[in-house]
């Protein structure tokens, strides 16, 4: 019994079982070669230093960071926070509308979107983890709290974001919303 197929059968068997000879797309061998050949170029490349490593690439863009914050600690108004000028500061018009925006993309994944607390604490209640003042909260926002996985973001948020923020959050106290965490920390009267 043969068929027009038996050229293109392979002569062994496995099991009674044949398999045809089919070759690879040509499309897939060019792309198996050109990644071959690529990362022989690309190790030598490394090697005689015509391309950056992982760490030169890190310490680089590092570097710039660092500029960056230089530039702008330099042009940035130099304000001694004190409780007085920071709670001025947050009753002025607007404030706390003006922190809702920075409030929403950076803090309310972990506070939630009223915050109720999520993975962070409850920031509606009158319990405080890191000390309740305002000056305690601006520099929680400010510096995080790296022990607990709180980033600092006085690096990504400008100062009237940060004041907007510290406004929200004085403005979300005593809200009570639905399905806030419990207490933690000590309560403080603000």
């Amino acid at each position: 019994m043969s068929s027009e197929f038996d050229d293109k059968i392979r002569d062994h068997s496995y099991d009674g079982i044949q398999e045809y000879d089919n070759p690879m797309p040509s499309w897939w061998s060019v792309g198996f070669w050109a990644s071959v050949v690529w990362a022989v170029v690309y190790v030598i490349a490394i090697s005689v230093g015509a391309i950056d490593t992982y760490e030169v690439d890190l310490a680089q863009g590092q570097a710039e960071i660092e500029q960056l914050r230089r530039a702008h600690a330099g042009n940035a108004p130099k304000v001694e926070w004190t409780e007085a000028n920071l709670s001025t500061a947050i009753a002025a018009p607007g404030v706390v509308e003006a922190g809702l925006s920075p409030y929403t993309t950076r803090c309310a994944p972990c506070h939630g979107d009223a915050g109720q607390g999520l993975v962070g604490p409850n920031l509606t209640d009158d319990a405080w983890l890191h000390g309740g003042t305002n000056m305690d909260i601006f520099r929680s926002v400010k510096d995080g709290v790296p022990a607990k996985g709180m980033p600092a973001w006085g690096y990504i948020l400008t100062q009237d974001e940060l004041i907007g923020v510290v406004a929200w959050i004085r403005a979300a106290q005593g809200t009570n919303p639905p399905g806030a965490k419990p207490a933690q920390g000590t309560p403080v009267t603000p």
